[in-house]
């Protein structure tokens, strides 16, 4: 790493007014907070069976799975970028964890890391692509969400693989078991939570991911690499992917070339709906883990409440939309 790199001015005063704990961060985050406890007691009001612990854990299980890939995605929208890939890439993972176990005798542990290194090869390739060819990461991730999702259905021929822990019992440990009374896929995702969270608030990575994000240019005339930093963005993106296929095979006890289908874009509403801005170098992943509970929330009172799957697809885009203007009205003042 060369000494510019080291002593960045123009870096650290991009970045730093994300990082600082101001009014207006605290408020990115603890706005969808109040929005998450307002809607909370409105359902809480209308039907009482919403706060009991295990509704909540519930919850935090259907949470779970669009957490760990917002907070991944958190990594590449504080960039200015985007991954539409990432649902492909949890269904190759999948796959190909499944074919390991199943059809060629594989134990667990080997698997599931052969599992997330697939998800991290996957991420790096869309940061080759998008840093070596410089091309706009949401051409370049359309175009892998095809690539991926191909190979996943190729190396099946389109077929699912049904019970995995005939063959890996140990293998509902990342979907299923508990422990403590609390799901394992809730503990994965507390952890893949700290680790983000220290990664963007207290590592270089951290500081250059937002100040790419806040000014991209100042931040190359510095002397940063941005490229560097853009492809360890893209593979931990595509590392919290694999991690969310092995939690998603071991949930359905199957893999399936098909599955995650769509789940892009709800990781980046819950980006979105957490306080990040669509324009870079503003945001949390704390924000973010709240905007994943808060769509579990809404869906999960919706159905409690009895209202169609229809309609709750129409009340998450209404929040996307909203959150959007919202941080569009903030730029415009900033």
């Amino acid at each position: 790493m060369s000494s510019s790199e080291l002593a960045s001015p123009a870096a650290v005063e991009a970045a730093a007014p994300a990082r600082r704990l101001t009014v207006a961060t605290l408020w990115q985050t603890f706005g969808p907070l109040l929005s998450l406890i307002v809607l909370s007691l409105i359902i809480w009001g209308l039907e009482p069976v919403f706060m009991t612990p295990n509704n909540w854990l519930n919850i935090a299980r259907q949470a779970s799975l669009v957490a760990i890939l917002g907070t991944g995605m958190t990594f590449v929208i504080l960039t200015g970028g985007v991954d539409l890939s990432v649902g492909s890439i949890v269904a190759l993972s999948s796959v190909v964890g499944g074919i390991l176990m199943y059809d060629h005798g594989w134990s667990m542990w080997p698997a599931v890391i052969v599992m997330v290194a697939a998800g991290a090869l996957c991420g790096l390739a869309n940061g080759l692509i998008v840093t070596l060819g410089a091309i706009p990461p949401f051409i370049v991730t359309l175009g892998t969400m095809q690539i991926f999702r191909g190979l996943a259905l190729e190396l099946t021929n389109g077929k699912p693989i049904f019970d995995l822990t005939s063959k890996v019992p140990d293998f509902d440990l990342w979907g299923t078991r508990e422990f403590a009374g609390i799901p394992s896929p809730v503990i994965i995702t507390l952890i893949v939570f700290a680790a983000a969270f220290l990664i963007l608030r207290y590592t270089r990575l951290g500081l250059y991911t937002y100040a790419i994000g806040g000014n991209e240019q100042a931040t190359r005339f510095s002397g940063v690499h941005i490229d560097r930093y853009k492809l360890a963005v893209y593979t931990l993106m595509g590392l919290a992917a694999g991690i969310a296929g092995v939690m998603w095979s071991s949930r359905l006890n199957s893999t399936q070339p098909t599955v995650a289908t769509g789940e892009e874009l709800n990781a980046i509403a819950a980006v979105v709906i957490g306080g990040t801005s669509l324009f870079g170098g503003v945001g949390t992943v704390v924000g973010t883990l709240i905007g994943a509970v808060l769509m579990a929330v809404i869906r999960n009172g919706l159905n409690l409440l009895h209202i169609s799957a229809f309609w709750q697809q129409i009340v998450i885009g209404a929040v996307i939309i909203l959150a959007v203007l919202i941080d569009r009205l903030r730029q415009g003042r900033t």
